[in-house]
């Protein structure tokens, strides 16, 4: 997954530039952790541990693009936003840049960008760890905590063993399709939510696998340690699906 953050003086371009985005985040794999009107906001709130990408507008007060870049991006991927064409060469040679994007914000030259400039060169030193239990709240009266490494796959359809959950409920897999937790009530969409910092993916509209289980990908053919069980990633999930594979395997 790749955690995007943008900065720019301007909210009508912020807004543009993030529905924008918000069309191709799940082909790419992008979540948007926040934006920024000021520089200095930006500046002052910004945790570097906690995004993959800055998306930053070069001409700003009272930090421009650069400067803030130099502050906050420091070992991060970095596209500029300009209006003027003459920045790019400035932009490009102050830092490690990704790309620039002249305004209006064109969405064909972005993709670009994410698949040959971003997708799979995130730094691995400065990705968030965190912590190793994940704490699901289901509805207002239940929480279940389990460490990640112990969930190998979920679903909602019936698995390999005939377990099947009840409808508008999930099971949790462990190793050799055990079940771990039966009929938590939540759709696979909020799960698959909830489980964004941590390194699953959702293959189609009833199954999350736990990425750190892959054993063997063949097209759209999926194999995971220790499981029986297998799956076939849909057309619509692979492109994100192979964003994050390609990342994982240059970490």
């Amino acid at each position: 997954m790749i955690r995007y953050i943008l900065v720019d003086d301007e909210p009508t371009t912020l807004a543009f530039v993030k529905t924008k985005i918000d069309g191709i985040a799940k082909d790419f794999n992008l979540k948007h952790v926040k934006s920024y009107s000021s520089s200095l906001k930006a500046f002052e709130e910004v945790i570097e541990e906690d995004y993959d990408l800055l998306i930053v507008d070069f001409e700003m007060s009272p930090y421009n693009g650069i400067e803030l870049a130099k502050k906050i991006a420091e070992n991060k991927k970095v596209v500029f936003l300009t209006s003027t064409s003459n920045n790019g060469p400035k932009m490009m040679n102050a830092l490690d840049v990704s790309g620039y994007l002249s305004k209006p914000f064109d969405l064909e030259e972005f993709k670009d960008i994410i698949k040959h400039k971003v997708i799979g060169k995130i730094n691995p030193t400065k990705v968030s760890q965190k912590p190793h239990t994940i704490t699901l709240s289901i509805g207002t009266n239940k929480d279940v905590r389990f460490p990640s490494n112990q969930a190998y796959y979920m679903r909602t359809s019936r698995n390999i063993n005939g377990e099947q959950p009840n409808k508008n409920c999930v099971h949790i897999y462990g190793k050799n399709d055990v079940v771990l937790y039966a009929n938590l009530r939540i759709s696979i969409n909020e799960l698959y939510e909830k489980l964004a910092d941590y390194n699953f993916e959702k293959v189609d509209q009833s199954n999350i696998i736990n990425m750190d289980y892959l054993k063997e990908r063949d097209n759209m053919h999926i194999e995971l340690q220790d499981c029986s069980e297998t799956f076939e990633v849909t057309a619509k999930h692979k492109p994100g699906f192979i964003a994050n594979l390609r990342a994982k395997l240059m970490r």
